[in-house]
């Protein structure tokens, strides 16, 4: 894998950062998220940088096992498990993670703060296993 390696562990390795930094300060409750706009805006951010990691990821990984570009961000995922990277029934868990990236990103519509706080704990424990089962296929 070469190249390809080098940087999916360097990508795993920003991704276990920013995991930590989500886990750090999302620990507050739905009041104090809703009051703390800078808190809020992070953990937006960190979970945006999260998927587009996963997305990177699964993209490098795709690349050198020479299957086509994904039509988009989603289907990176459910690609990764028609490949036997990850699980197919994770990486099928995994793949709406990307539409909430786009709202944040794109801000398709108004974000709802609830979606937003409840996807810390899935984002952290989702992204975790994620990165176990990279960590594995690399090695």
């Amino acid at each position: 894998m070469g190249d390809q390696l080098y940087l999916v562990m360097e990508k795993l390795h920003t991704m276990k950062n920013y995991l930590e930094e989500l886990e750090a300060i999302g620990q507050l409750s739905f009041e104090e998220y809703q009051k703390d706009s800078w808190k809020r805006y992070a953990i937006e951010r960190l979970i945006q940088l999260i998927v587009d990691l996963a997305v990177d990821i699964n993209n490098l990984i795709l690349t050198y096992l020479k299957q086509p570009a994904s039509k988009d961000y989603y289907n990176t995922f459910i690609e990764m498990g028609e490949a036997g990277v990850l699980p197919v029934d994770f990486a099928v868990s995994m793949a709406p993670c990307t539409g909430m990236r786009n709202r944040l990103v794109h801000q398709y519509e108004s974000i709802e703060p609830e979606i937003i706080y409840h996807a810390i704990p899935k984002t952290i424990e989702g992204f975790k296993k994620y990165m176990k089962y990279i960590n594995h296929y690399v090695r």
